[in-house]
């Protein structure tokens, strides 16, 4: 290796330095121009699952059957209903006419069920009706008969009785279709809401946001302000919250970026203390970030929300091999070798180090890169591009860069700087007090370590997607509030409930004494009250679809879930939607309704009603019209029922003859509780499919709750099992370098203490293992394994006896190497993603430890080697001072 480093340095980067940094910038511009033009993000936790998972099959089905399975609430506010209506109309027209949009609808016409209103009613209950009809008009011509007399009060009480329906009009407004408002306006009456849904599911946020644009450009043509002065649009829903996450991962994204470079920057200027230092670090690793998004985007076409930040952690994992590689050109300078030979004494000394420091992280995210979990393989897979990329510029752009500088700016190290920094750090820290201190900072690296095992079964796993990245303080856990304290809360929220129902009450007095002139409160004030009181309950953002490919297989299903519920087994379930609920039963329900409507239709037809006053036959006379009715079908539904279950995607099912679409086969299922709280997403998953595989029908299951459930029972196993492999793989790596596998485990330990530290320091603080950080757990053990190969291997070279002057020179470049790395994870720690936050706050304390671990254990441990000659660990030559 030294030897083909000499050839390479000497033959290639000397006499070509200059052309060799324009090439490194020539390609940096077109990997600017490449991420440019191919930026894409995919938010969609699907595309984190595995290719064969069948939470993710189904929802493939889902979008090449439906399309999007998100729908866009579009709220028209103003408060004039009239107005917001007229609106509406014009807007939901104009968004039908977009070849995209699949669904636009406010407006739930109620005709047809008026008209059919009587198929809907049991026949015991039609049977009723018609004994009361007759039983009605036969006391109605004893009566009028010359000769009747009436002899008992009961007659006289019931001669101004009429045909009672009360019982049947209660039961017709429990059916399905009166769940549906005739228009989708809110409780206060000040909002109406438009359900939108689009033919393609596309998870791609830039197209998501320009979809959602146009939407909207839509909406502004019209002028809402001249149907009303006050009218505005508001829109919410799944999309709306996919393209605000897109708008806050990219300002996250150049909030992250500026902190960590910013940060960098001011660490590096500290350290070396010249500006040229700075660029030398820097312009390398940005070149090698951009090398790597620009690899990225044309071999995957897109990047997960987990992916896309890697630049902060590769900012912060490149800065190692930087600082070490400069550091050491430094010390050679010092010594007196001139530019070229310095940088051929330093690769081949540090260098060797930092090649197997990037040759473990490497190894370590290839190892992500062969999970199942899709949001660890693309991650390994574009870490370990980034970690070539970064090896690559530290080898090319950095020696050429170095020597450019020299030869353009002539650079001469400041010895006497050095050899006074390293005089105080010889008052500080020397032979006297390391042999004082270091049998106590074994001991006391023993009790932090039992204190961490101890904490351990502390550590959890967070499933509640909505708490991930908060972190709970043993100080927020302790409880202070009295019992006085707490009894006080609670009387005032009572006071307050007790208040707001005086207020409510006196508010509908009001309104019943002078309707004309009262004008009601907003009630919903927020976008998302406004929608969800419009639509209540039966219409959700995000809902699980069940997939058949039959029409009568999804028939029995949807009556089988409806019998379900009604016993019980459905608790998590809110509502139940597919075209088939609103059927007025099945074809021999119909016809035994029908018969009795015909009797009544007979009866009607041959009985005089000229007895009856001529309410009573006004009222026979509408009811006649509604007897002579046929039976129907889901094709005799009106269209916009039809167009709720509407079959939008290139796979859709082929429509039946005469229908524009297929709708037969679909049932929506809204959940009452949160998908993205694990240990709800299992229950609403497992009654929905417990409840389908009681139908005997072929199911599928199209949910996000399917999705979450797998998503955190793959990121369970495959994180387990990657964790293990990537600490395997270190340890064989740093085997076949040492030659010696207890060499490798000197080198190791600092990390594998400062990682039971890390999990055990999580547990005390608060801080969550969750789906998210679970990622970066490899990536601490193959960044933390730094520290203390770079001790080990700076003191089996320089010799016995070199402890302090490794402390000094290699201890202060691992600190600083830390202290950037943790700054690349802060800036994840500071974005608003609470999934990034999670990631960043766990690799920070992970680094923190694997350093404090270095600086204890390696320094004490080495001298306690020396002192009793445990030869197997120590170099073989003595160092030589000076």
């Amino acid at each position: 290796m030294k030897e083909a480093l000499h050839n390479y340095f000497r033959n290639i980067v000397g006499p070509h330095h200059g052309w060799m940094t324009l090439l490194s910038f020539f390609v940096t511009a077109l990997a600017i121009f490449v991420v440019a033009t191919q930026w894409n993000i995919n938010s969609d936790f699907k595309e984190l699952l595995p290719g064969d998972s069948e939470a993710a099959q189904a929802m493939e089905e889902v979008g090449q059957r439906v399309g999007s399975g998100s729908s866009l609430f579009v709220v028209v506010d103003s408060p004039q209903r009239e107005a917001n209506r007229e609106f509406a109309t014009v807007y939901a027209d104009a968004l039908r006419e977009l070849p995209h949009v699949a669904l636009a609808h406010f407006h739930n016409e109620k005709e047809f069920f008026e008209e059919h209103k009587l198929l809907y009613v049991d026949v015991d209950d039609l049977e009723t009706i018609h004994d009361r009809i007759k039983e009605r008009i036969r006391e109605q011509k004893r009566r009028n008969h010359p000769m009747f007399v009436s002899l008992d009060e009961e007659d006289d009480e019931s001669e101004e009785a009429t045909i009672d329906t009360s019982e049947v009009d209660e039961r017709y407004e429990e059916l399905a279709h009166q769940d549906y408002r005739e228009y989708l306006e809110a409780d206060d009456g000040y909002s109406l809401t438009i359900v939108v849904r689009f033919a393609e599911a596309s998870t791609d946020l830039d197209a998501t946001s320009r979809l959602l644009d146009e939407v909207r450009q839509i909406g502004e043509d019209l002028d809402p302000a001249s149907y009303h002065p006050e009218m505005e649009l508001e829109y919410g829903g799944g999309l709306v919250h996919r393209e605000r996450q897109y708008t806050s991962i990219v300002d996250d994204i150049v909030k992250s970026a500026l902190f960590t470079i910013v940060g960098i920057f001011l660490v590096i200027s500290l350290y070396f203390r010249r500006f040229r230092a700075v660029a030398l670090v820097l312009v390398p690793l940005i070149m090698a970030v951009l090398w790597t998004f620009a690899a990225s985007f044309l071999i995957f076409g897109e990047l997960t929300t987990i992916s896309v930040f890697v630049f902060a952690i590769l900012l912060g994992l490149g800065i190692d091999f930087s600082i070490h590689l400069l550091n050491g050109y430094d010390r050679e300078r010092l010594e007196g070798k001139q530019p070229l030979d310095a940088l051929v004494e330093c690769y081949g000394s540090v260098g060797k180090a930092t090649i197997m420091g990037g040759t473990t992280t490497f190894a370590t995210f290839v190892v992500l890169s062969f999970a199942q979990f899709r949001g660890l393989s693309q991650f390994g897979q574009v870490s370990a591009m980034g970690v070539f990329a970064m090896v690559m510029a530290m080898m090319v752009t950095l020696p050429a860069l170095v020597l450019t500088l020299q030869k353009r700016w002539p650079h001469v190290p400041n010895k006497e700087a050095t050899v006074e920094s390293f005089a105080w750090f010889d008052r500080v820290f020397n032979e006297r007090q390391l042999a004082r201190f270091s049998p106590g900072l074994l001991a006391g690296a023993v009790v932090l370590l039992g204190l961490a095992l101890w904490q351990l079964p502390n550590l959890h796993f967070e499933e509640n997607f909505r708490q991930i990245g908060e972190v709970e303080t043993p100080w927020q856990r302790m409880d202070s509030t009295s019992d006085e304290e707490r009894a006080l809360i609670e009387f005032k929220r009572d006071t307050r409930r007790i208040s707001h129902r005086v207020a409510d009450r006196a508010l509908e007095v009001r309104a019943q004494v002078d309707p004309d002139s009262y004008v009601p409160d907003r009630e919903q004030t927020t976008t998302g009250q406004k929608y969800t009181s419009a639509l209540s309950g039966q219409h959700s953002s995000t809902p699980t679809l069940l997939l058949m490919d039959d029409v009568e297989e999804a028939a029995t299903v949807h009556r089988h879930l409806e019998r379900v519920e009604e016993e019980g087994g459905l608790e998590t379930v809110r509502s139940l939607a597919s075209i088939h609920a609103f059927m007025p039963g099945d074809e021999a329900t119909q016809k035994e309704r029908i018969e009795v409507l015909e009797e009544i239709a007979h009866t009607l037809e041959t009985e005089d009603l000229s007895d009856l006053d001529e309410d009573e036959q006004q009222r026979l006379e509408d009811l006649r019209s509604l007897v002579e009715v046929g039976p129907v079908t889901i094709y005799d539904m009106p269209g916009w029922a039809k167009r709720m279950f509407r079959e939008a995607g290139p796979m859709a099912q082929a429509p039946a003859e005469g229908e524009e679409f297929s709708f037969e086969y679909l049932i929506y299922v809204n959940e009452a509780i949160d998908h993205m709280v694990g240990d709800e997403a299992r229950q609403f998953l497992g009654e929905v499919q417990d409840a389908a595989a009681g139908s005997g029908v072929d199911v599928r299951i199209g949910s996000q709750s399917y999705i979450y459930t797998a998503m955190l029972d793959e990121i369970r196993y495959d994180g387990a099992r990657m964790l293990g492999l990537a600490l395997v793989l270190v340890f064989l790596l740093l085997s076949f370098y040492f030659r010696s596998v207890l060499r490798a485990g000197v080198a190791l330990l600092p990390l594998s203490i400062g990682a039971i530290w890390m999990l055990g320091f999580s547990a005390w603080f608060g801080i969550k293992l969750d789906f998210f950080n679970v990622v970066i757990l490899p990536v601490v053990i193959g960044i933390g394994i730094d520290d203390g190969l770079h001790f080990y291997h700076r003191y089996l070279d320089r010799g016995r006896g070199s402890i302090i002057e490794v402390a000094h020179h290699v201890g202060a470049a691992v600190g600083m190497t830390t202290v950037t790395s943790m700054i690349g994870f802060g800036g994840l720690a500071i974005t608003d993603y609470a999934g990034l936050q999670s990631i960043g706050y766990l690799a920070m304390t992970g680094l923190a430890c694997a350093f404090l671990a270095t600086i204890m254990v390696m320094p004490a441990l080495l001298w306690m080697a020396e002192k009793y000659e445990w030869t197997a660990l120590l170099p073989d030559h003595q160092w030589r001072k000076g």
